[in-house]
């Protein structure tokens, strides 16, 4: 039998293996959504590149991870490797942005708790680092567009002239099903693109068209799909969805990946499985266009679930259509009134799982 691991032996890259063998398991268990683990690995990873993999785990101090930080402040990001990043005032700022430094921060924080709970570790640096602050919007800057905003852009696919357009920029059934869906009832970019073909059905009890989606931490439900957006979507699937690519080889890897091209919902012109970079770039195309400005699916999520809020929509019903745990979490969209009941409701003993 082999000795247990202590302190003073527990390397960087092994503690960070076994820490993401935990994360797998809280997937399973649907405590962790998979795009989540996603990134912390992403994370993880450039921390064990930076720290070093055989570096001993006990014996990192805040000082090195101050200047961890530091070394991802100034990487370049990944998300752009073509292009310039465009910050909201229009400038090109260098390196990783706030968001991103604060999310590898906690992937980092999250590892030290576990390993000191092990007792991998004798004292938890990240207790004497400052977190990286996220910066906060204004008290009533608006994140969403306005109700004439999104009619106009919900329309904007059809507006166009074809002619003038690359292949890749023709498949205008599928962007006007995709702009209603975002603004009808603000699905996530990863729910969208992860939906299949199947996941279009009529409810068993209402007999009404809905929208299967696999939420955040395995939330699973179903969107209910307006007469006008359900037929937007069979003619797309009708009339334009590209075929799905020919397998070059019989390789396995090759045949679940056609298979998962012609299984989805929404792919690209080469008829693979849209990514949420593909479903990003056509927002901002057709915002930059029709808008003169800049905006991004978590927009017209935002907008969706404002709208419906704002309609008179009973707070319980956005949650259910935003996919939202939590009631505080969707009072963001609410009035003052009702947000202070939302983190009332959601703050009693009563409500704990």
């Amino acid at each position: 039998m082999s000795e247990p691991k202590t302190s003073s032996t527990v390397t960087v890259h092994d503690a960070v293996l076994e820490y993401l063998e935990v994360l797998e398991r809280r997937v399973m268990r649907s405590q962790l959504s998979a795009a989540t683990l996603h990134a912390y690995h992403r994370d993880l990873t450039d921390f064990t590149s930076l720290l070093g993999p055989g570096t001993v785990l006990d014996t990192i101090e805040s000082d090195h991870l101050e200047a961890a930080l530091t070394a991802i402040a100034k990487a370049p990001d990944r998300r752009f490797t073509k292009g310039l990043k465009i910050a909201e005032d229009g400038s090109t700022p260098p390196g990783r942005g706030q968001h991103l430094l604060a999310r590898w921060f906690a992937a980092v924080r999250g590892l030290f708790r576990w390993a000191s709970d092990k007792g991998y570790v004798q004292v938890d640096p990240t207790t004497r680092v400052a977190a990286p602050r996220t910066p906060r919007r204004a008290v009533g800057a608006r994140l969403g567009l306005r109700v004439d905003e999104a009619l106009l852009l919900r329309a904007s696919p059809s507006r166009r002239a074809q002619e003038a357009l690359r292949a890749d920029q023709k498949l205008s059934v599928r962007d006007e099903a995709i702009l209603r869906l975002l603004v009808e009832s603000g699905p996530r970019v990863s729910e969208l693109c992860g939906a299949n073909r199947s996941d279009i059905r009529l409810h068993e009890e209402t007999r009404t068209p809905v929208l299967h989606v696999r939420g955040k931490g395995g939330k699973n439900r179903d969107l209910p799909l307006s007469p006008a957006t359900f037929r937007t979507i069979e003619r797309y699937l009708s009339e334009e969805r590209p075929p799905p690519p020919q397998p070059t080889s019989l390789d396995r890897a090759e045949r679940i990946k056609v298979d998962d091209a012609a299984s989805a919902l929404f792919v690209s012109v080469r008829g693979k499985r849209l990514s949420p970079r593909d479903l990003q770039r056509m927002v901002e195309r057709y915002t930059k266009e029709f808008l003169g400005r800049r905006a991004t699916p978590h927009s017209l999520r935002h907008t969706a679930l404002t709208v419906l809020a704002r309609a008179g929509v009973d707070i319980a019903t956005v949650a259910q259509i935003a996919g939202h745990s939590s009631l505080a979490t969707t009072s963001v969209y609410m009035d003052e009134s009702m947000s202070a009941a939302a983190e009332a409701i959601d703050s009693s003993p009563l409500a704990s799982d």
